[in-house]
């Protein structure tokens, strides 16, 4: 009886060693996979329009506001440098105006910025910076205005105006991962794509100074509402999946505490 008993406490005591030690390690993996969800969420800048999908006729000018959400970096980091690249079919479109917003504002900081065109290469640049970068900008708002002319012989489909070759700039030494989201512009109520146009790398470009400004505006908070710092931020969404790794690491110890003792 006694043998049997103490075989009995040696198979008790190593489940429950094997129990501690698996359950420490998964969920230590379960807390990395919610520090990694949650790092990523904070390192994400992303751009879209207001406009995703207008409609125009030939010869209509349009205005489309560009929006900026981010919610910062590590330690409190925020956006100091935007570099709006706007790319299209020159052929289709042509951006006329490019006007800064208000998002990079805030105290104690003046906001430098610059514009420029070059439209036989279907490009648009806009450069903001804060000077000084004071910890930077967070939040949701209006970064650009564009204006845009449709071709008066524009037939009739879809054609686009991208922002994959903007830039984004932390306060600390890590870029954001930018996300971005195209204008489509219906022409004449078109859905089928228009030839798409080979552009040529921006930073190759001479940019036409017609369009250059040199924009230098004390930062406020009563600009419009807009302003990132200010003005109805929003979370960006994301995810917790602590509970489901949870539930996963005390599920794969179950079985591995059960099959073990199956084999003593």
């Amino acid at each position: 009886m006694s043998s049997e008993r103490d075989d009995g406490d040696r198979r008790f005591e190593r489940r429950t060693a094997i129990l501690v030690t698996a359950t420490t390690v998964l969920l230590a993996l379960s807390v990395g996979g919610i520090v990694g969800t949650a790092t990523a969420i904070d390192q994400v800048a992303i751009l879209s329009p207001d406009r995703s999908q207008p409609e125009v006729a030939p010869g209509d000018t349009v205005e489309i506001d560009v929006t900026l959400q981010s919610r910062g970096g590590h330690g409190g980091e925020g956006v100091s440098n935007v570099t709006l690249v706007a790319q299209y079919n020159p052929e289709y479109l042509e951006i006329t105006d490019v006007e800064r917003g208000p998002w990079l504002e805030g105290n104690n900081t003046e906001i430098h910025a610059g514009a420029a065109v070059a439209h036989e290469q279907g490009t648009a640049v806009l450069e903001q910076r804060r000077v000084p970068a004071a910890g930077g900008a967070t939040g949701n708002g209006t970064i650009a205005t564009l204006t845009v002319r449709v071709a008066a012989d524009a037939p009739t489909g879809t054609t686009t105006i991208s922002f994959d070759h903007s830039d984004i700039d932390f306060t600390g030494d890590y870029p954001p991962y930018v996300q971005d989201e195209s204008v489509t512009v219906a022409v004449d109520g078109g859905d089928e794509p228009l030839e798409s146009f080979d552009h040529a790398d921006p930073n190759d470009l001479a940019l036409d100074p017609e369009l250059a400004e040199s924009n230098s505006a004390a930062g406020s908070n009563e600009s419009d509402g807009k302003t990132a710092e200010n003005g109805g931020e929003e979370p960006i969404p994301g995810f917790t999946p602590g509970s489901t790794l949870a539930a996963i690491a005390f599920a794969v110890v179950g079985l591995w505490a059960g099959r073990y003792d199956h084999r003593t």
